[in-house]
């Protein structure tokens, strides 16, 4: 039930600043991955910006992808509905993971980050966001909580162009009242 309310929550809302502002840059992105697509807010912009993109999530998102696109935005979405864990992931310019990887538990972290890097082009990027130990729900069994030095040698295969560390009161996609603790990174493919 709350997962159903989260992703009727979070519909409609912006694609993430972060990933407007490096598509506006970065021009030469043609394919990306959206993993953990949610209400597919990321994953409408892609394609809305010419980007084929791949949008893979646990549940059945689907019917969020392809509101308010043209017929040929609606063929640049692919959906694939798997955990990460299981998932073949094609080739790509770009990964894009937002609120999706700190719900991997710890110990499956370096397996589905190897993944990333090898499914990624050469020269490809990965944006993605991490929570940190500051953060509300920090002790929660299912989720993951890492340090700067952590985030760093998850990633030692890339190189990471940006690491933004915030933290701000705000609400979940359900409403909830939270401390955020987040980390937002910008690597490249080494």
């Amino acid at each position: 039930m709350i997962e159903k309310e989260y992703y009727k929550n979070t519909a409609g809302r912006k694609a993430q600043g972060i990933l407007q502002k490096f598509i506006k840059n970065n021009p030469q992105i043609k394919t990306a991955i959206d993993l953990g697509c949610g209400s597919g807010n990321e994953t409408r912009f892609l394609a809305k910006n010419s980007i084929s993109v791949t949008a893979v999530d646990a549940s059945d998102v689907s019917k969020f992808l392809y509101e308010d696109l043209t017929e040929d935005e609606k063929k640049r979405i692919s959906f694939i509905q798997e955990r990460f864990s299981n998932v073949e992931l094609p080739k790509a310019d770009l990964i894009i993971s937002f609120y999706a990887l700190p719900f991997v538990r710890k110990e499956l972290l370096p397996k589905i980050i190897k993944k990333i890097y090898y499914s990624l082009n050469e020269d490809g990027y990965l944006i993605c966001n991490f929570f940190g130990k500051k953060d509300s729900w920090y002790g929660f069994e299912k989720h993951t909580f890492l340090e700067k030095d952590e985030i760093e040698d998850l990633l030692k295969e890339f190189k990471i162009l940006k690491m933004n560390e915030i933290e701000r009161d705000g609400e979940t996609g359900t409403h909830e009242k939270k401390h955020w603790h987040i980390y937002w990174i910008i690597a490249k493919k080494c």
